[in-house]
């Protein structure tokens, strides 16, 4: 479908007569208010966008309607080693990138292992929140850098939908907690076959990073570790891969060294490790990264620096100034030893 679109991109104007016909025809639908505006071109933008959101909104329930509804015959087998049977169809509202929508799906029930299923839902990625995958993702990518009220209010700045910060924090987690199955398969899958994930990176220099950070939770803080892995494309573009979760240093290093071997740790030319110096950093580097150039972090080297002249002249002195700035100058120009 996609590449269907883009060469339509590229039809002359007179090859899309079915187009033109229906761009003049919701011009015609909106003749009126854009008359009123009398010009305003930010408010001709906002009545386009709302009539193209209308559109897509009828359009996804037409295709819902005319689509299957997950029906798999009056007695498909359960996992139970059994039969379920086809109760109804019933209605469920799902919230979506253009307003809500209705589908109707097809719902069993198996009487022996007392479970239900509704096919459709486990097809089309539905969780338990009423929100579609399209906006569900939409609402994480919002959540990566903003808190999940911010998050709200652009999602409807934006889309114009109002998916409430309660909403976009249950899905954040339910999304993360799959991803973090994954990671845990991934893992479990190279300890058993010994096979590394695919990759199509040509990275030059890959860059990795590790840290740890406390995090709250119902029974106490907890450590986090985190990882990044990055490196330019050949546009020069940032591309990054992070890894995160409540491990210990060890499986988080097996984690961290299976996601930088598919984003092709073994073809770069060169390999970068950045960490704080911390015991467990350094271990994880000669463990699963023996190649890499380990570099400290400036803030953290820094930091060092400083507490050394505290500790030998006392803070606040001169001399600890002096210090201070002597080794970060020598740190500056290289002269690590």
């Amino acid at each position: 479908m996609v590449e269907n679109i883009e060469k339509l991109k590229l039809l002359p104007l007179e090859g899309l007569t079915m187009q033109d016909e229906i761009i003049d025809q919701l011009a015609a639908l909106v003749e009126q208010e854009v008359k009123d505006l009398a010009g305003d071109f930010g408010h001709l933008e906002q009545v386009v966008f709302k009539t193209v959101m209308s559109l897509g909104q009828g359009l996804l329930q037409r295709l819902i309607d005319r689509g299957g509804k997950g029906y798999q015959g009056s007695s498909p087998a359960c996992r139970c080693g059994g039969s379920q049977r086809f109760v109804q169809y019933r209605g469920r509202d799902i919230h979506s990138l253009f307003g809500w929508v209705k589908v109707n799906r097809a719902y069993y029930h198996c009487c022996d292992f007392r479970a239900s299923s509704v096919p459709y839902d486990a097809d089309h990625g539905f969780g338990s929140e009423q929100i579609s995958p399209g906006l569900a993702r939409f609402c994480c990518t919002l959540a990566v850098d903003d808190s999940f009220e911010e998050s709200s209010r652009k999602v409807e700045s934006l889309l114009g939908q109002n998916v409430s910060e309660r909403t976009i924090e249950r899905v954040v987690h339910h999304v993360g907690g799959v991803v973090l199955d994954q990671k845990d398969r991934q893992l479990a899958d190279y300890f058993k076959n010994h096979q590394l994930p695919s990759n199509d990176c040509k990275a030059q220099r890959l860059y990795i990073a590790a840290d740890g950070t406390t995090v709250r939770e119902d029974d106490g803080w907890h450590e986090a570790k985190i990882g990044c892995i990055y490196w330019e494309n050949q546009r020069f573009e940032r591309v990054s891969r992070y890894i995160g979760g409540f491990h210990d240093s060890g499986r988080f290093g097996w984690q961290l060294w299976l996601a930088a071997c598919g984003c092709g740790l073994s073809q770069a030319a060169e390999v970068i490790y950045l960490g704080d110096g911390a015991a467990w950093i350094r271990t994880e580097h000669y463990r699963h990264f023996g190649r890499a150039t380990f570099i400290i972090d400036w803030y953290h080297a820094s930091e060092h620096v400083w507490d050394c002249g505290k500790a030998l002249f006392g803070e606040g002195t001169a001399a600890t100034s002096r210090l201070r700035a002597d080794h970060l100058n020598l740190l500056g120009e290289g002269k690590v030893e």
